[in-house]
């Protein structure tokens, strides 16, 4: 995975959210740390909007929340694990324990359709949901997205 779209400080150990709403906050104000977003309130709210859609709760724990935003500033991926499992709506009706968080620039927009086709398809490998799913070494993790060709 491209380091400018995924590193280590972009792996959140997150131990307070129990609710999406929560979820969201966490995964926007690493965004903002990061340098992502401009404004994580913003970003909270385009995450929000991408969710009224459809739901971003993939399989096996897993979901992909994305935002398309005026506030975003660069494309990344955050990958955030819970320590509680998250209420999500998910197409398989399993609370979510990890997800894959995309920020996606108006600009170049295109782009994210590719990198969420990438993980879609790095998903469907058990070895690698169950890796991201039990794995808790960030150097781990590191390796593992960068299974992601991007």
């Amino acid at each position: 995975m491209n380091n400018q779209i995924f590193n280590e400080a972009n792996i959140i150990f997150d131990e307070t959210a129990t609710t999406q709403e929560e979820a969201f906050q966490i995964i926007a104000d690493v965004a903002y740390q990061n340098g992502y977003v401009k404004s994580a309130a913003d970003f909270v709210e385009a995450l929000k909007l991408r969710e009224q859609e459809s739901t971003t709760g993939f399989k096996d724990g897993i979901a992909i929340p994305h935002g398309k935003s005026e506030t975003v500033l660069r494309p990344g991926l955050l990958l955030v694990k819970y320590k509680t499992p998250i209420e999500w709506q998910a197409l398989d009706q399993k609370s979510v324990q990890v997800a894959l968080a995309l920020t996606i620039p108006v600009e170049g927009a295109s782009e994210h359709l590719k990198i969420l086709s990438l993980i879609a398809r790095k998903l469907i490998d058990d070895g690698f949901r169950e890796t991201l799913i039990t794995a808790n070494d960030p150097a781990e993790l590191v390796q593992l997205m960068d299974e992601i060709e991007v």
